[in-house]
């Protein structure tokens, strides 16, 4: 099976166990799956958990434990000790990032909202970003969750990309349009 699919389905389970639930909560055990998924990563996580979730040798009473001490440290939801726990037994742990991402997907649905890539030349100040946001909540309908990049190449501007819906303000793609009409005509 595809560690999409299970993702999903894992995620789509733990939803419904969540029915009901505050959007507080629910936020919450978003923030509690996404920060142990990021240590996974092998770029910025943390090397010595990526090892006992991953390697063979560890068995999963030892797993349980690591996961069980982070969860005790950071005051975890009760319901997300028990998914992590179940997650272990049935060697589903290293799909933990998948589940984590279509968990937060699954979310987000539930709560009306819905996530923007933000891309532009240099850092914006906190206003700019704000008027940004409300512009493409009233576009969208639903709240808007930010997450910018930079990127000179833009030259100056902002592009948005929601899912698969693009707005692109930048004076590169404007260059970009005036180009193809000189070299059409």
């Amino acid at each position: 099976m595809q560690e999409g699919t299970v993702g999903r389905r894992y995620a789509r389970a733990l939803v419904l166990a969540l029915e009901g639930a505050s959007s507080d909560t629910l936020a919450k055990i978003e923030d509690e799956l996404s920060s142990l998924a990021a240590l996974f990563d092998r770029r910025t996580g943390n090397v010595e958990f990526r090892q006992a979730m991953l390697n063979p040798s560890f068995s999963s009473a030892q797993r349980r434990k690591v996961l069980d001490g982070i969860a005790d440290a950071h005051k975890f939801e009760a319901i997300t000790k028990t998914f992590l726990a179940l997650l272990v037994e049935k060697d589903r742990i290293p799909q933990l990032p998948s589940i984590a991402y279509a968990f937060r997907d699954e979310v987000d649905q539930r709560v009306g909202r819905v996530r923007a890539t933000i891309l532009t030349a240099r850092e914006l100040s906190a206003a700019s970003l704000a008027d940004i946001v409300r512009g493409l909540e009233k576009r969208t309908g639903k709240k808007v969750v930010p997450d910018v990049a930079i990127d000179p190449s833009v030259i100056a501007g902002v592009k948005a990309q929601i899912g698969g819906l693009v707005f692109d303000a930048t004076v590169k793609s404007q260059l970009d349009r005036l180009r193809q009409e000189f070299n059409v005509q």
